[in-house]
């Protein structure tokens, strides 16, 4: 009798372990999950010139997940900030589209420092330079009449200038449009480690101040 008391308790105590295991893994899942802007890199909101965006909706996980903007005059959505994990640095660099120093064409002077190159493709003039580990594309519209793709590449330069671009970024990528886009076409995109950390939006100048306004 004394042997089976034994053997009844021991299987006891592994069932309360297996339970206590199963519970713990249930815990961890759950704080893994992310439900509000707090507990990713996004800020609450942003306001640029032409755009205020508060952020609305967040899901996802805290190596996965997604924060959606709306735009406070139109209240539509109209900018995303996403974080995606890789399994290895090299994976998540490759999604970046990084644009090198060695593309041909005309230059322009953007500023005292910084040299662009001009290049012209199916109606639309694209301006490229490089600041640091950045690159930045100005693409706009030939059918524009407010302004030369110069004057808008000088914008570009001077609202990432004047505040900084998140400085844990390995490497970066900006393509913003002159004109404000149906799609969510403007995009920052950087690369820290595995992860990977996309802004896209409807408005350059908002989409710029809500990658520059990452934690």
């Amino acid at each position: 009798m004394q042997k089976k008391t034994k053997i009844i308790t021991t299987v006891t105590v592994a069932l309360a372990v297996l339970t206590l295991g199963s519970g713990t893994v249930l815990q961890m899942h759950a704080a893994n999950d992310v439900s509000t802007v707090s507990q990713t890199v996004a800020p609450r909101s942003v306001k640029a010139d032409s755009t205020q965006l508060t952020a609305d909706q967040t899901s996802g996980t805290k190596q996965n997940y997604t924060v959606k903007y709306t735009d406070k005059e139109t209240g539509d959505q109209s900018a995303t900030l996403q974080k995606k994990t890789y399994g290895s640095s090299n994976r998540a660099e490759d999604q970046v589209d990084y644009v090198g120093r060695n593309t041909q064409g005309t230059t322009v002077k953007l500023n005292k420092s910084t040299t662009a190159v001009v290049q012209g493709v199916m109606g639309h003039t694209y301006v490229h330079w490089n600041q640091g580990d950045w690159s930045v594309t100005a693409v706009a519209s030939n059918a524009n009449v407010t302004g030369t793709p110069t004057q808008f590449a000088k914008q570009v330069n001077q609202q990432v200038s004047a505040t900084s671009l998140p400085k844990d970024a390995d490497t970066g990528a900006i393509t913003v449009y002159s004109d404000a886009q149906t799609g969510e076409a403007n995009s920052v995109t950087w690369q820290n480690g595995k992860q990977l950390y996309t802004v896209s939006g409807q408005t350059a100048d908002g989409t710029v101040k809500l990658a520059q306004e990452a934690k």
